[in-house]
């Protein structure tokens, strides 16, 4: 077997191919602290498919020559004097592809038929569009400065072992070792199997390490993130599990009258049955039925942004959230903005169909905020008249806001509301950057649909620009042609 190996120290590793920008030295390190020693639970042997790089310098020249190595190296583009064979060539393009972030490119070093197997998983990846997938999955999951750097490479002809190690914008991370053997086909240089072998784990967490590390790199790099992050944890404790704080019982203690109260309260959804005077239709204070059916067509609004789960998308598709929202409101609204996938800032613009067709059916209804309106006013005006036996508005009030003071499910439904005001406009930016509207535009509707509660997102769902469709486009092609 011949052997080729080449070092290249963790100061040198990963400089060739830094993220353009002014550094910011300060979060970057905290950065790698923070992945570091989450990478100590969620091993990186995980992300291996996607994170392997080339950045070995040879062991001798002068610097000059070394840097213009690394850039070809890392680049994919392998040296005529080294003589290495197909599959390290092979082998060096995945690892460029993959800094580089061309999933495509990496993938097109394999066979259709490959498998990939990381002893962090239970199982292999069998096929090349299965590694794609998790290829992609993988990409949106971690910041782009996270590299893997060989430290040795060794080529056996057909065969060729790596030997690597993590780092993020130049600092190496802790516990992140490991090796990788690739095997090829002789004729064409294909890859058709992987293994790799990182650091050992106790266990194989899987996608659920790679779901932690998604997240912490998402908060590295939009740091903005972690307050939707602390709002929904300090929600849950003091909506679900804290006593004194909000009135009534918390959850745990699984109160009959609040479950009743839930049960009665589902009963008159949209207030279609006492407004059709159905026999099961329960009495409750009209004040409360306000409140909960404007927090219901509130979160229904939140549809209209269902194309952020467009098919292709690695958080995707948002109707679970639309749909969990109706019952549990911010404590799934919040999470999903902190684990959504940003639009980046030079994204194409989405076509209608791009869009899931029946999903599109409801999100790019011009009816849903009109109908949604209707329901969130007609639930004021009955929680200020409806039911007479409940008085006048200055009694009514009186009573509704000593009801709350004892009721734990009816204050969280006002903490609910006042949650929905303030994130409401959270995914306005990227719905207009996804229908092409350049970041200075619309600023007037921007700024409605962000800080106007409830009827400012209703104004934006009827006024925002509709999605392109591709054969509009090719209408205009057709007449720019003529």
């Amino acid at each position: 077997m011949v052997v080729l190996a080449t070092r290249r120290s963790a100061k040198d590793c990963g400089q060739s191919h830094l993220v353009a920008g002014r550094p910011r030295w300060v979060a970057r390190l905290a950065a790698a602290r923070l992945l570091g020693w989450l990478l100590l639970w969620a091993r990186p042997g995980l992300l291996q498919p996607a994170w392997s790089t080339s950045r070995a310098m040879p062991p001798s020249g002068n610097a000059a020559a070394a840097a213009a190595t690394a850039r070809k190296v890392a680049s994919g583009q392998q040296l005529a004097s080294t003589g290495e064979s197909k599959a390290v060539e092979s082998v060096r393009r995945y690892f460029g592809a993959w800094n580089e972030r061309d999933m495509d490119a990496a993938c097109a070093t394999f066979a259709d038929d490959c498998t990939y197997e990381d002893t962090q998983y239970a199982g292999a990846f069998s096929g090349k569009e299965a590694l794609k997938a998790h290829l992609f999955k993988v990409a949106d999951a971690l910041p782009p400065t996270f590299q893997f750097c060989i430290d040795e490479i060794a080529d056996g002809g057909e065969f060729v072992g790596v030997q690597w190690h993590v780092e993020n914008d130049g600092q190496a991370l802790p516990f992140t070792r490991g090796c990788s053997m690739y095997r090829a086909d002789a004729d064409t240089g294909k890859l058709v199997s992987g293994f790799d072998v990182p650091e050992p784990a106790p266990f194989k967490p899987g996608s659920a390490s790679l779901s932690v590390l998604s997240l912490a790199s998402k908060i590295i790099a939009e740091p903005i993130r972690a307050l939707p992050l602390f709002v929904f944890v300090s929600y849950v404790v003091i909506v679900f599990f804290s006593n004194g704080i909000l009135p009534g019982k918390d959850a745990t203690q699984l109160d009959p009258a609040t479950w009743e109260e839930v049960l009665n309260l589902s009963l008159n959804f949209w207030l279609i049955s006492p407004l059709l005077q159905l026999p099961f239709a329960p009495v409750l204070h009209p004040g409360l039925e306000g409140i909960f059916n404007l927090l219901l067509a509130w979160a229904g609004l939140f549809a209209g942004f269902m194309s952020d789960g467009r098919p292709g998308r690695p958080s995707g598709s948002m109707l679970g959230t639309i749909v969990g929202m109706q019952f549990l409101t911010n404590a799934v609204y919040l999470p999903y903005l902190v684990s959504r996938s940003p639009e980046p800032d030079d994204a194409r613009t989405v076509y209608r169909e791009d869009l899931d067709a029946n999903e599109a059916l409801v999100s790019e209804n011009r009816l849903l905020g009109p109908v949604l309106a209707v329901v969130g006013a007609g639930s004021v005006c009955w929680g200020f008249w409806a039911r007479p036996e409940f008085g006048d508005l200055p009694t009514r009030w009186a009573s509704l806001c000593t009801f709350l003071s004892g009721d734990r499910l009816g204050s969280s439904f006002v903490v609910d509301l006042v949650l929905f005001a303030i994130f409401q406009g959270w995914l306005v930016d990227d719905d207009l950057r996804r229908r092409g509207v350049a970041k200075d535009d619309l600023g007037t509707l921007r700024t409605v649909a962000k800080f106007v509660p409830f009827l400012g997102l209703v104004a934006y769902m009827l006024l925002r620009p509709e999605y392109p469709s591709h054969r509009s486009a090719g209408d205009e092609a057709a007449v720019a042609a003529v």
